[in-house]
C-alpha cells in the first residue's frame, strides 16, 4: 500500500477503505496486481486484489532480486558484505530487516541496480518494493514487542543547565560555555552512545558545582582580623599586640576565602621613627600594593582593594631594607564585592527552607538538608549508606570551623559531581525478557523527553505513589508538561535539530558582507525562532503533522513579514498569519530551511532535494563518488547554461544519474525560494525560474503546491519518519530492527487519530520501549 500512494499523482491524493489502516496488519496480507498505469488512471479502490500464496516470496519476490542483485550480492561470496539474500524464506527475512528496508528504498529511488547492470522493469520495482513495504509492516511486530536497554548517559550540557536551574536555581550558561555535544543514533545530542566523560569535562564539572553553590548559597561575610600570635613568626606571649617588623623582615598570616571577590586588604600601622618610609603588603609571595609612612603620624591606617580566589591566601607586610623598623598593629580582611544572581537570596531561602530569613544551624538539620537535595540530585530516594559520604563531607568542614553554609557547600559539591547526578543510571537489565522500569526512572525518561531537565514535584509525587506507571495517568501528564512553558526546551531542541535550523545565523550563514541589505543577526534569530514556533503551535494545539507539508499558516513578526512580502504586521513578537498564496506555510514557507539547504552564495536543488529525501521522508542519500567533479558553490551570472542545464549535464555521467535523478527534481520544485527563503522568479544569476520536476516514477509536477501534494501522497513514509525520529530522541538510543513494531505501532496510532502531534507523544510515551527494558539480542542485522 506504501507503494501506491507512491506513485498517486497530485489529483488523485491516497484514499482507503473506512478501517484499512486499523485492521491488523498480518489480516491484510493481499497483493496489489495491476499495470503500471493504473497508477495514474484509476483510484485505489477499483483495483482488484488477489489473495498472495504462502509462498510467494519464495517462488516470486526473491527469484526477482536474486536475479538482479546477485552478481554483486551473491550470498555464496566471502566478500559481498551486503548479505540478504541469504533470506531464503520470509521466517529468514525477519533477521534481515533493515537490509531488506534498504533494498525496497534503493528500488524506489532507481539507486540499485547500478546504472551498468542489467535494470529490472518499472513494474518489476514497485512489484518487489511494494511487497517488501508491505511484508515488514505487516510482520514488524511478529517477533513480539521489544524494549531494548537505555545506556547510562551522561546530561547533556543543555541537560545539565536546565537540572542545575530546577534544582539549585542559577542560571549560569553552562549550556553555552561547556563542549559541545555530538548527535548520534537519530540524529540528536541526548543520544547516550555518544555523551562520553572525558578528563577535561569532568575538571569542569568539579569548577561549575563550586561556581553554582557560590552563587545560590549565601556565606556569612567575611570580616577577618589578623593580629599578635596571628603572624608568624611567633613571638614570646606578650601583652602588647604590635609586632615589630625589623628592616629586611616580615610578618605573614593567613586567611581562607570561602567565596572568589573583591576583598579590602587594610594595615594598621605604629611608626615611632622620624624618618619617612614605606611597607609592602604581599600576597601569596608577590607585592599586591606599597604603603608609605608619613614621619609626622605615629598612628596610621592604609588599604587596598583585590580580588581573590577561594581558598587559603597568604598575607605578609615587609619592611625593605634601609629604613626603621616598623610596628603593625592588625591586618583586617572584609569582604566588598561578591557578584550574585539577582535570586540569589530566593535560591538561598528555598534550599535552607528559610523562614523570614531564619533556620537551623545544626547538624540534625544538615542531614535533613543533604538527604532531602541528593534525593532530588539523584531523582530517586537515597538510602543511609549513599548519603553517609556527603555527611562526612560536611562532618570535616564542621572539624575545620567552617561557616555552617560553606559545610552544607561542600556536601552538596559532592552531590553535584557524583555519577548519579551527572548521569542518568538506570537498572541494567538482568534478562532478554521486557521489564518495567520504576516509577522514579519513568518520572527521569519523561521529564528529560519533553523538558530536558529533572522531574518536577508532581512527577516526583505520583512515582513515590506507585502511580505513574498507569497509562491514564501518564497520558494525563504529557498533556500537562506539553502546557508548561519548561516544554519550549523541547520544541525548541527537538526542532532545531530536526531541521537543522539551529545552526542557522552560526555555521550556517550567507558570505559575509554579500547580502549585507538582505540578512542580519535579527533576521537569522527569527528563522531559528519561526521554526520552533511552528512545532509549539501544533503540539500544544494538537495539531496534524500534516500541517508540516501544506499548513495555511505561518508565523511572522514585521520583520519577517516584509521580508516574505507579507501583509503588514506590527511588533516583534511571532504571530500566526493566514496564508493562501501557495508560497508559505509548512516547512518550504521557513526561510530558515532554505538557509540550510542553500550554499553561502546561491541555492542548491541537490541540497534541497536531499534534505527532503532525508529529513521529511528518511530516504538516505548516498555521498557522491570521489572521482566526479563538484558542482559549483558560487553562481555565475556569466554562465552560459544554467544551473538546471549545468546539472542536467551532471547527469550525463552514469554514475551520477541515479541519485541526481531522484534528488534534483525535488529541489527543483522548490527553486522559487532564493537562500533565505524570498519568492523569487529569477535565480541568481538572471535566468528564469523553472520549477518543473519529473520523478523516477514519471510523475512531474511544477513548483512547490505541486511538491507538497505528491509529499502529502506519501504521508506514511513522512509519518514513519516522523514517528522514528521523536521516539530516537524520547529514548536517547540508536532504533534497532525490532524496534520497527514500535514505530509501526505508531504510524497506525497516528493514522487512526487524524495524525494529531500529540497522539504521537503519547503513544510513544505508553510505548513498550519508553516503559521498560530489556538486555539487547547480540545481533538485530
Amino acid at each position: 500500500m506504501m507503494g501506491v500512494a507512491t506513485c498517486l499523482t497530485p489529483s488523485h491524493p491516497p484514499s482507503f477503505p473506512d478501517g484499512a489502516l486499523s485492521m491488523p496488519f498480518a489480516a491484510r496480507s493481499i497483493r496489489f496486481v495491476f499495470p503500471v498505469a493504473s497508477f495514474v488512471s484509476f483510484p485505489l479502490l477499483a483495483l482488484a486484489l488477489e489473495p498472495e500464496a504462502p509462498n510467494h516470496f519464495e517462488q516470486h519476490i526473491r527469484p526477482l532480486v536474486e536475479q538482479y542483485c546477485v552478481a554483486c550480492h551473491d550470498p555464496e561470496d566471502p566478500n559481498s558484505h551486503v548479505d540478504f539474500l541469504k533470506a531464503q524464506s520470509t521466517a529468514d527475512l525477519q533477521q534481515h530487516r533493515g537490509i531488506w528496508a534498504s533494498v525496497s528504498a534503493q528500488l524506489r529511488n532507481r539507486t540499485m541496480p547500478p546504472p551498468d547492470e542489467e535494470q529490472p522493469s518499472e513494474n518489476e520495482r514497485l512489484e518487489v518494493a511494494t511487497w517488501i513495504d508491505d511484508h515488514l509492516r505487516a510482520t514488524a511486530c511478529q517477533l513480539g514487542p521489544y524494549a531494548g536497554n537505555v545506556t547510562t548517559r551522561r546530561l547533556n550540557r543543555l541537560e545539565y543547565e536546565n537540572t542545575i536551574r530546577d534544582l539549585v536555581g542559577p542560571e549560569l550558561g553552562f549550556d553555552e560555555t561547556f563542549p559541545t555535544d555530538g548527535g548520534g543514533g537519530e540524529g540528536f545530542n541526548n543520544n547516550g552512545e555518544t555523551l562520553f566523560l572525558p578528563p577535561m569535562l569532568m575538571e569542569r564539572y568539579v569548577e561549575a558545582a563550586q561556581q553554582i553553590l557560590d552563587a545560590a548559597i549565601i556565606t556569612p561575610k567575611l570580616s577577618e582580623v589578623l593580629e599578635g600570635e596571628d603572624f608568624l613568626p611567633s613571638t614570646p606571649s606578650s601583652e602588647s599586640k604590635v609586632r615589630a617588623i625589623e628592616p629586611g623582615q616580615q610578618i605573614t598570616a593567613g586567611v581562607v576565602i570561602y567565596v572568589a571577590g573583591d576583598y579590602e586588604l587594610s594595615v594598621d600601622t605604629i611608626n615611632d621613627s622620624q624618618e619617612a618610609s614605606k611597607l609592602v603588603l604581599k600576597l601569596d609571595g608577590l607585592p599586591a600594593d606599597r604603603f608609605p609612612l608619613d614621619a609626622k603620624y605615629k598612628e596610621q591606617s592604609f588599604s587596598t582593594t583585590v580580588r581573590l580566589n577561594r581558598g587559603f591566601h597568604a598575607l605578609a607586610v615587609r619592611n625593605p631594607k634601609e629604613q626603621p623598623s616598623v610596628g603593625v598593629r592588625r591586618l583586617k580582611v572584609k569582604e566588598v564585592g561578591i557578584r550574585r544572581p539577582d535570586k540569589a537570596q530566593q535560591f538561598h531561602d528555598r534550599l535552607f527552607q528559610a523562614e523570614d530569613g531564619k533556620y537551623e544551624r545544626n547538624r540534625e538539620a544538615a542531614e535533613k538538608l543533604i538527604r532531602r537535595f541528593t534525593s532530588q540530585a539523584f531523582r530517586r530516594p537515597v538510602s543511609d549508606d549513599e548519603l553517609q559520604p556527603f555527611l562526612s563531607l560536611y562532618d570535616r568542614a564542621a572539624q575545620r570551623d567552617d561557616p555552617y553554609e560553606e559545610r552544607i557547600k561542600l556536601a552538596l559539591k559532592g552531590v553535584l559531581i557524583s555519577p548519579h547526578f551527572l548521569f542518568r543510571i538506570e537498572n541494567v537489565p538482568e534478562s532478554k525478557s521486557i521489564t518495567p522500569i520504576t516509577d522514579y526512572e519513568l518520572a527521569t525518561r519523561l521529564s528529560y523527553f519533553l523538558w530536558s531537565s529533572m522531574p518536577d514535584d508532581r512527577l516526583f509525587d505520583l512515582a513515590r505513589a506507585g502511580k505513574l506507571h498507569q497509562t491514564p495517568v501518564l497520558k494525563a501528564e504529557v498533556r500537562r508538561m506539553l502546557q508548561d512553558e519548561k516544554a519550549d526546551q523541547f520544541y525548541a531542541t527537538f526542532t532545531g535539530q530536526w531541521l537543522g535550523t539551529k545552526e542557522v545565523g552560526g555555521s550556517i550563514s550567507p558570505v559575509s558582507g554579500q547580502f549585507r541589505d538582505v540578512y542580519s543577526s535579527e533576521l537569522a534569530a527569527d528563522f531559528r525562532a519561526e521554526a520552533i514556533q511552528m512545532v509549539a503551535y501544533m503540539i500544544r494545539e494538537n495539531r496534524s503533522i500534516l500541517e508540516f507539508l501544506d499548513a495555511d499558516y505561518c508565523f511572522v513578526n514585521q520583520r519577517l513579514a516584509k521580508h516574505y512580502g507579507l501583509p503588514k504586521v506590527k511588533g516583534s513578537q511571532l504571530r500566526k498569519v493566514s496564508v493562501d498564496n501557495g508560497q508559505r506555510g509548512g516547512l518550504f514557507g521557513l526561510g530558515g530551511v532554505h538557509m540550510v539547504t542553500s550554499y553561502p552564495q546561491r541555492t542548491s536543488p541537490v541540497l534541497r532535494g536531499a534534505w527532503v529525501l532525508e529529513t521529511l521522508l528518511g530516504t538516505p542519500v548516498p555521498s557522491p563518488p570521489a572521482d566526479v567533479p563538484a558542482l559549483p558553490k558560487k553562481a555565475n551570472s556569466k554562465a552560459k547554461l544554467t544551473f538546471r542545464q549545468q546539472l542536467e549535464k551532471h547527469r550525463d555521467n552514469a554514475a551520477c544519474a541515479a541519485c541526481h535523478d531522484l534528488i534534483d527534481p525535488i529541489g527543483f520544485g522548490l527553486d522559487n525560494y532564493d537562500i533565505f527563503g524570498r519568492w523569487r522568479d529569477k535565480t541568481e544569476n538572471g535566468k528564469p525560474v523553472d520549477a518543473t520536476g519529473k520523478l523516477p516514477s514519471g510523475q512531474t509536477f511544477e513548483g512547490p503546491s505541486e511538491l507538497k501534494q505528491i509529499l502529502l501522497a506519501r504521508r506514511q513514509e513522512f509519518t514513519r519518519h516522523l514517528s522514528r525520529k521523536v521516539l530516537g530522541y524520547a529514548l536517547g538510543r540508536s532504533l534497532e530492527d525490532p524496534d520497527s513494531c514500535t514505530i509501526e505501532s505508531l504510524v497506525t496510532e497516528l493514522e487512526n487519530n487524524d495524525y494529531r502531534f500529540q497522539t504521537l507523544l503519547e503513544s510513544i510515551v505508553v510505548s513498550t520501549p519508553f516503559r521498560n527494558r530489556q538486555r539487547a539480542a547480540v545481533d538485530h542485522h
